[in-house]
């Protein structure tokens, strides 16, 4: 896949200490520090995005479905023993 320049301008502080993290080897360049850090914040906000979805699908299954998960439950045993 090629790859596409960013451009990022941050303080004096921060490139100190991304500069420090790569001086301890904990990556091997600015660059790898920089692709890794995109990659996490894309993951952290998709993550976030994810459970904002999956928190409005909760509350509106919560709405048309007022039960409790253990009232879910004995009720669909209760119906399997009157089959049975």
């Amino acid at each position: 896949m090629p790859e596409i320049v960013l451009k990022a301008k941050v303080d004096e502080f921060l490139a100190h200490r991304v500069e420090n993290l790569v001086k301890r080897g904990v990556f091997k360049n600015e660059e790898a520090f920089l692709k890794g850090a995109v990659k996490e914040m894309v993951r952290k906000y998709e993550i976030e995005e994810t459970n904002k979805k999956m928190d409005a699908f909760a509350q509106e299954m919560a709405k048309r479905h007022p039960k409790s998960l253990s009232e879910a439950v004995l009720e669909v045993r209760m119906e399997e023993d009157e089959r049975l």
